[in-house]
């Protein structure tokens, strides 16, 4: 019997659902997410994509440091309390700069200034007012809530310790104008926020300048910040060592401006170049400069009659009176008719056709080192007059005069000398008369002379002839601490004449300062030369007093100039002067001296024998 099984229905496992059911919730809920972004989300997203972008915000690089020849800090930075405002933000709240303007002590037209430099980025922070005081600062920042748009930060600002003294060396710092904007362009250099105007900080931008940092920032398309994404940290400029002595500048700023004087006092370093000293009064305080100057006060400035943004070192050429005499010796020399024996007699002037050039004395038969010493006219105006006027103006300018120095920062007048410019410019018609030259002997006339000019001449005789370019910087460092480059000295004139005639020379200028007209200037225990010179520039007027030197006699250290404007007698005024700059300089050089043999000798250096 067979036995037929009928088929067995298989068993329904539910595990085997698992799987489809969880991949179609997987997929629903991405079905209903990509929904969410594509339907609900899309304008949203859309916006946020278009204004998926990074700006940047500069940050502003710490200028270089300058110290002196000494290393006494010269201009530093530190950092200031800075008061921003979003543009945009004010703009609608304006009234809130009234209120800020009060805060800080300032005008309100200043902030409106600022504001509209930083309407490039209308939603990024700029600065508006720098250098406020801790309790304007304090008070702004715990009234946020009350300015809109106004907040407080730190920034690295300049300052000069001593600003009154090196106004005009060091110069001022500000916001670039077109000219400067376009320099960097024509580079291609990243223009920083604020750049040296003039002096040192203008002459040496790019060593100072460093390099500015960038903080970058993800914005809104409403240009809104979001959040900061980056940042590039600003790097310091480089540390200047200047040749200058901070501590003769400031003497020399206060022995000018103490008198109410308008004048300048240059000094040298024969065997360099290098400037120690260079001062002009009336100065100025760069520190006005420091955030932003007012129109007022820099109307202020301009509109001063004593016009102490002008720097009388090297702007103002004026007749150099009797210090002059020192380039007629130089060019009767160079024409080969300068003997130091031969006698020139002094009747009380010297005359020429039915005029008489006036000496300050009856001198008699006279020699070359006594003419000098008692500043015979007679003596020179014979000279000047035996050279011709040709060949004295070709000597003058060998020595320097009627061309800038080279100094490097520039701005300098070139002077003046009877030659064919001068005589187009001033003389209608164009006709030379033969007391041009004589007038110019004894440094009048048509001579015009900067302070800087006779100082390098007063170098030039130290060094037997030799001339370098004035320089007031010695080294650069960068902020890494790589080795400085040093500023090689360079030779500007050359005068090749026999080293009898330098000797005489200087010997005659020992005589001005031991017997002559400059025996106000004597330093106890220190032999050194000068010369007097009191130049006629106005009638009824006193005259300007003037003094050149160098000292000491036998190895000058130091050359120096000093005038002062309508003041009178050279040796009243001027060489007093110079006596007090050259005494400070020499007794700091004698102290410095002993500190280096003091380390050499001490134990343990490695340079002691």
């Amino acid at each position: 019997m067979s036995v037929i099984h009928a088929p067995k229905q298989p068993e329904f496992d539910s595990r085997l659902l698992i799987f489809p059911i969880g991949m179609g919730v997987a997929l629903a809920a991405i079905f209903a997410r990509l929904w969410y972004f594509q339907v609900i989300k899309a304008p949203e997203l859309a916006e946020r994509a278009e204004a998926s972008e990074q700006i940047s915000v500069e940050s502003v690089a710490p200028r270089g440091i300058i110290r002196d020849r000494r290393g006494r800090l010269v201009a530093g930075v530190r950092p200031e309390l800075t008061i921003t405002a979003v543009p945009d933000t004010v703009l609608k709240h304006p009234e809130v700069l009234d209120r800020v303007a009060a805060l800080v002590g300032t005008d309100r037209k200043r902030l409106d200034d600022k504001l509209q430099e930083g309407l490039h980025n209308r939603h990024v922070a700029t600065p508006i007012f720098i250098g406020a005081s801790a309790e304007a600062g304090s008070r702004i920042a715990e009234m946020e809530a009350e300015l809109p748009g106004i907040a407080v930060q730190t920034q690295p600002t300049r300052f000069y310790p001593d600003p009154m003294s090196f106004g005009h060396v060091i110069g001022y710092v500000w916001t670039p104008d077109a000219k400067q904007a376009d320099w960097f362009k024509a580079q291609e250099l990243d223009m920083p926020k604020y750049v040296g105007k003039s002096g040192i900080e203008k002459a040496y931008e790019l060593d100072l300048m460093g390099s500015k940092g960038r903080e970058y920032i993800e914005v809104d398309a409403k240009k809104t910040p979001l959040r900061v994404v980056g940042r590039d940290n600003a790097t310091p400029g480089k540390e200047l060592t200047l040749t200058l002595d901070a501590e003769l500048q400031a003497l020399a700023t206060k022995m000018l401006t103490e008198r109410g004087a308008k004048g300048s006092i240059v000094a040298i370093e024969p065997s360099t170049g290098e400037v120690l000293c260079l001062v002009s009064a009336p100065t100025y305080d760069p520190t006005k400069f420091v955030g932003g100057i007012s129109n007022a006060e820099w109307s202020s400035l301009l509109n001063d009659p004593g016009k102490p943004m002008m720097n009388r070192a090297l702007q103002t050429p004026l007749a150099p009176g009797s210090t002059f005499k020192i380039v007629t010796a130089i060019a009767a020399a160079k024409a080969g008719i300068w003997n130091p024996s031969n006698g020139v007699s002094c009747g009380g002037g010297f005359r020429l056709g039915s005029h008489t050039f006036k000496c300050m004395g009856t001198h008699g038969s006279i020699s070359f080192e006594r003419a000098m010493e008692k500043s015979c006219n007679t003596y020179f105006c014979t000279l000047g007059y035996r050279v011709g006027r040709e060949r004295f103006v070709e000597v003058a300018k060998e020595v320097g005069l009627a061309q800038p120095t080279g100094i490097e920062i520039g701005g300098e007048h070139r002077g003046s000398l009877p030659d064919d410019r001068w005589l187009s410019r001033n003389r209608k018609p164009a006709v030379w008369y033969g007391g041009d030259v004589v007038n110019a002997s004894i440094g009048q006339g048509a001579v015009g002379a900067t302070p800087i000019q006779m100082a390098n001449i007063m170098a030039m005789v130290a060094n037997d002839g030799v001339a370098y370019v004035p320089h007031l910087v010695r080294s650069a460092r960068s902020f890494e601490g790589l080795a400085s480059e040093q500023k090689e000295r360079k030779i500007a004139h050359q005068i090749d004449l026999p080293a009898e005639f330098w000797t005489s020379l200087r010997r005659s200028l020992g005589r001005v300062i031991a017997s002559g007209t400059a025996r106000s200037a004597q330093i106890p225990n220190v032999e050194w030369g000068g010369k007097t010179g009191s130049a006629e520039h106005r009638k009824g007027a006193l005259t300007h007093s003037w003094f050149v030197g160098m000292a000491p006699l036998d190895a000058p250290k130091i050359a120096v100039c000093v005038r002062v404007e309508a003041a009178g007698h050279g040796g009243d005024i001027a060489a007093p002067i110079a006596k007090a700059i050259v005494e400070r300089y020499l007794a700091a050089e004698r102290k410095a001296s002993a500190s280096a043999r003091a380390v050499v000798a001490a134990p343990g250096s490695p340079n002691r024998s």
